[in-house]
């Protein structure tokens, strides 16, 4: 070959060589990341242009320029680390936030890779992306998640990695600093340990059958307290319908339960108040027909010209209806703080109370004088008792006999630890038993014939309210072939607090 037509060549060879760098750099330019290369005294030896133009330099600037120069002093401080690394041949990759020359703030993920030739280290390589859409993403996700109180997971069964989002750490009480769990054996540390079997159970079925899962528990915080969670997870399925990972979120809802209980409490002192206040309107028919009827039977008497009656014992007529009225006011008064004393607000006024002389006194208000055996351990007997609340739960009784059993009907008292027994019988066939364990409940009503003759079954509920009230308590026995059945009232002894 003549000395010209190796000249032409070797031109040919430099045009091809300068034209393939000037592709390489178009290429490298048109990326839409940041390069540049850095040499072994961390001088700049290139920059493309996205590079150039973030820091606002032009090119020429740009070649020989010391990385401090170019950083600045505070990112150069953050970003020395990863420089001595890169030059010590260790490859680098990192996260750093920056502001670019428009003063937008940008998130950034930075390589730094080593130029090793013939194991010496020459420079390093530098690739930083904007990674600010996926970092924005991320915190709205972030943000969104805290939110809703709502944290979201993966586990791949097949290498046992599981990933957290930032929420979950949160919802565990666990940092992020520690990292996320190794394994589910950690995870399950954090579940309530009457709720890990089930939960676990729950993650191994879906692992093996691809079955969705979302079961509620307890999650126990490393400082001891706890949160009830949702947990729900689907499988992701590979090409051969084996289960690839698991995905899944954890919704804290301690709170939101929270106010479901207590909106359910609300409602059910509603619905208490409600039925107090039909209680209210019940007792007030219950308990004032049987004064309010003596009081009418005294006044016919009276206004009888038919029945002869003279001065003393028109009188006695009088006081009698006298009486009826005075008790039908103290009844009236108690039944408007009956919902406050079923609430446990008001103490009953209690006070010492001859027994004999009030049973008495409730037989003739209830009309059977001559109707009722009476039969009493010690005449004398005293107790501590609410009288007016005595009164309605003796008469209760008495009229329910009177009504619904049959005749003869007795009241008897005798001693008992702390005070005495007053018990009411009747020769009727009494409660049935399968009826008896609601004998005491509110609007109950028991036996065919008290049906039929229209009971409320609220006597019964309130008479046993009123015992209780009074430290005393209403039960009923069903007897047996030798005994009759009855109800008894267990009423405590004098002295008491209030007399």
């Amino acid at each position: 070959m003549s000395e010209r037509s190796e000249e032409v060549c070797g031109m040919e060879t430099a045009g091809s060589a300068s034209r393939e760098l000037a592709l390489l750099r178009e290429v490298v330019d048109q990326l839409p990341a940041m390069v540049a290369y850095w040499d072994q005294d961390a001088r700049n030896v290139f920059g493309n242009a996205a590079y150039v133009e973030w820091f606002g330099r032009r090119p020429d600037q740009m070649r020989g320029l010391h990385i401090s120069d170019l950083l600045g002093p505070d990112v150069y401080a953050k970003n020395l680390p990863f420089i001595r690394g890169a030059l010590a041949g260790q490859e680098q990759l990192f996260e750093r936030t920056l502001v670019d020359q428009s003063g937008r703030t940008r998130h950034t993920q930075a390589s730094y890779v080593p130029h090793v030739v013939d194991g010496s280290v020459r420079g390093f390589f530098v690739l930083v992306t904007d990674v600010t859409p996926r970092v924005t993403a991320q915190e709205a996700m972030d943000e969104a998640q805290e939110l809703a109180r709502l944290g979201s997971w993966t586990f791949t069964p097949s290498t046992g990695e599981i990933t957290w989002s930032r929420e979950l750490f949160r919802i565990v009480g666990r940092a992020p600093a520690e990292g996320v769990p190794a394994s589910l054996e950690e995870v399950s540390a954090y579940m309530h340990p009457e709720d890990q079997e089930r939960v676990l159970a729950a993650i191994g079925r879906a692992a093996a059958s691809a079955d969705r899962y979302s079961h509620e528990y307890r999650v126990l915080r490393p400082d001891g307290t706890e949160r009830e969670v949702v947990s729900k997870g689907r499988p992701v399925l590979g090409p051969d319908g084996a289960v690839l990972r698991l995905t899944g979120t954890l919704q804290d809802v301690t709170e939101a339960n929270a106010l479901t209980r207590e909106l359910n409490r609300i409602n059910g002192e509603l619905r208490r108040a409600n039925e107090l206040n039909a209680d209210v309107i019940a007792m007030l028919g219950h308990d004032l027909r049987t004064p309010l009827s003596a009081v009418r039977g005294f006044v016919e008497l009276l206004d009888d010209d038919e029945v002869e009656t003279g001065p003393d014992q028109r009188r006695a007529l009088l006081r009698k209806a006298i009486a009826a009225v005075e008790r039908t006011n103290h009844t009236v008064e108690k039944i408007l703080a009956l919902a406050a004393v079923d609430a446990g607000v008001i103490e009953p006024h209690a006070e010492v109370l001859a027994l004999a002389l009030v049973l008495h006194d409730v037989v003739e208000l209830c009309g059977l004088d001559g109707s009722v055996v009476l039969d009493f351990h010690d005449p004398a007997a005293r107790i501590c008792f609410d009288r007016v609340h005595l009164e309605q739960i003796v008469a209760n009784l008495l009229t329910n006999a009177v009504r619904y059993g049959a005749a003869p009907v007795r009241i008897r008292s005798r001693a008992a630890a702390g005070g005495c027994v007053v018990a009411v019988s009747d020769a009727g066939g009494g409660v049935p038993a399968s009826q008896v364990p609601q004998l005491f409940q509110r609007f109950a009503r028991t036996g065919s014939r008290q049906a039929s003759a229209g009971g409320s079954g609220f006597g019964l509920y309130m008479a046993a309210r009123l015992s209780a009230a009074n430290g005393g308590a209403l039960t009923y026995d069903a007897g047996s072939a030798r005994a009759a059945h009855e109800f008894r009232l267990a009423v405590p002894g004098a002295p008491c607090g209030s007399t």
